[in-house]
C-alpha cells in the first residue's frame, strides 16, 4: 500500500502541511509506504486551455518544456493506492498554485458525452481511495464548504471513482503552524485580539482532537480496499 499527500498549501509547515504530515503518520502506523508532494516545490506552467490534451491525453506543455512537472505528478499518482489532498481555503477555493495543477491534469479526464450526466473517467491507471482536508482561517468552517468540495471531485477523478474514506475541515487557523502551537503562543495571540482565555483552552482541544482525527483517516485510508 502506498499513499500519495500533495499538500495545496505554498507556505511549507503550515497547518494544512502539518496535518497532511499526521494523516501520513497514520498510514505508516499500518504498514504504508508515504510520500507527500508540496505544491510549493512543483514547476508547473499555467494550462492556456488549448484543448491539445483531450485527444492525446499529452499535455502540450510537457512536450515543448521537459522541466515541467506535471508528468511526474501523472506518474506518482500513477504508483499510488491511495491519496490524500489537502488545502488552505483561499477566498472560498484552494490556492491558485493547486488549481493550476488540476488544471493542468485535465489531460486525464475522459467525458464520454451521450448521457445524463456524462461519463468523466480518468485516464490515470487504477482505483484509488482518498482522504480530503480544507483548513480555514474563519472560525466559521461553513467557508471551507466550496473547498472540500473541489477537492471530493478531484479525488473522485484522480481515484476513479475511488471511496472518500474521510474529510477534515478545520477553522479559525488565522496563525503559522496554529495547529501545533502552545499554549503560551495561542494565549499571546488571544490576548492581541482580545479572546478569553477559556476560548485558548477549547482551541487547544479542538487541535488535539483534529491532530488525532487526521492521523486515525490515515490509519484508515492505509487499511481500505481499493
Amino acid at each position: 500500500m502506498k499513499i500519495l499527500g500533495i499538500v495545496g498549501s505554498p507556505r511549507k509547515g503550515s497547518s494544512t502541511d502539518l496535518l497532511v504530515d499526521m494523516i501520513l503518520k497514520g498510514a505508516v502506523s499500518r504498514g504504508a509506504a508515504v510520500e507527500k508532494i508540496n505544491i510549493s516545490d512543483l514547476n508547473l506552467a499555467f494550462c492556456t486551455g488549448c484543448m491539445e490534451c483531450r485527444q492525446t491525453g499529452i499535455c502540450r506543455v510537457t512536450k515543448e518544456d521537459s522541466d515541467d512537472d506535471l508528468t511526474r505528478i501523472i506518474d506518482k499518482i500513477a504508483e499510488a493506492d491511495g491519496l490524500v489532498l489537502a488545502s488552505p481555503v483561499y477566498i472560498r477555493h484552494v490556492p491558485g498554485q493547486f488549481k493550476n495543477l488540476f488544471d493542468r491534469l485535465v489531460s486525464q479526464i475522459i467525458i464520454t458525452p451521450g448521457k445524463n450526466p456524462p461519463e468523466i473517467k480518468c485516464r490515470i491507471p487504477g482505483k484509488r481511495n482518498s482522504v480530503v482536508l480544507a483548513t480555514c482561517g474563519n472560525p466559521d468552517i461553513k467557508m471551507a464548504a466550496e473547498t472540500l468540495e473541489f477537492l471530493k471531485n478531484s479525488a473522485f477523478i484522480c481515484g476513479n471513482g475511488g471511496n472518500i474514506v474521510s474529510e477534515l475541515a478545520v477553522g479559525g487557523l488565522m496563525l503559522p503552524c496554529q495547529i501545533n502551537a502552545d499554549e503560551r503562543r495561542l494565549l499571546e495571540y488571544a490576548s492581541n485580539f482580545n479572546i478569553p482565555e477559556p476560548v485558548v483552552d477549547n482551541m487547544m482541544k479542538q487541535y488535539k482532537s483534529v491532530k488525532e482525527q487526521a492521523y486515525q483517516s490515515g490509519q484508515k485510508l492505509a487499511l481500505m480496499e481499493k
